[in-house]
């Protein structure tokens, strides 16, 4: 069982990730009754200015969190797309994974309800991590600091969603 972060990679091309992340918006978007209103590609994977994990990471957004049983243990369970149990505030996380012994995750969403501050959150960290050069060179020298110094997964998680929470702060209006 994976306990630590997937190794980083330097993509060439933002064209990488693409049809995995086209695959899965047709996924959400087509599914019988699904509560899925709009699906961003945001993270690492979408651009080529830091070293990043090879997880695509998909903003998902509903009309309401609860909306999500629907998907959860039925539809998406099909397509090794679990949820992820962990505690999470006003958002839920889910990860399809490449197996389920290695627990490698292909992708990870990040599904939050539309029109909430999270949404507008995660839309701020994207803008600032596409456009501010500064911004984007200090979140890649944190990120291989945090990699190095963390113990687990979870740890990583935890000290990435510190800094966004920090980032967001700074830049609020």
């Amino acid at each position: 069982m994976l306990k630590l972060p997937q190794p980083f990679i330097q993509l060439q091309s933002s064209d990488d990730f693409k049809p995995k992340f086209k695959m899965i918006q047709q996924l959400l978007l087509e599914l019988l009754d699904s509560p899925v209103i709009a699906v961003y590609h945001i993270g690492g994977t979408k651009q080529t200015h830091y070293s990043t994990e090879p997880i695509i990471d998909v903003l998902v957004t509903v009309k309401s969190l609860h909306d999500i049983t629907s998907l959860d243990e039925k539809r998406l369970n099909y397509h090794q797309i679990y949820r992820l149990h962990n505690g999470y505030h006003k958002k839920i996380i889910m990860a399809q994974f490449q197996d389920m012994v290695a627990l490698n995750q292909i992708a990870r969403l990040h599904i939050v309800e539309q029109n909430n501050q999270m949404l507008y959150d995660y839309l701020t960290v994207e803008a600032l991590l596409t456009n501010d050069t500064n911004i984007i060179k200090t979140f890649e020298s944190f990120k291989i600091a945090a990699l190095h110094n963390s113990r687990s997964i979870k740890d990583y998680e935890n000290q990435k969603q510190k800094w966004f929470q920090q980032l967001i702060n700074k830049h609020k209006k």
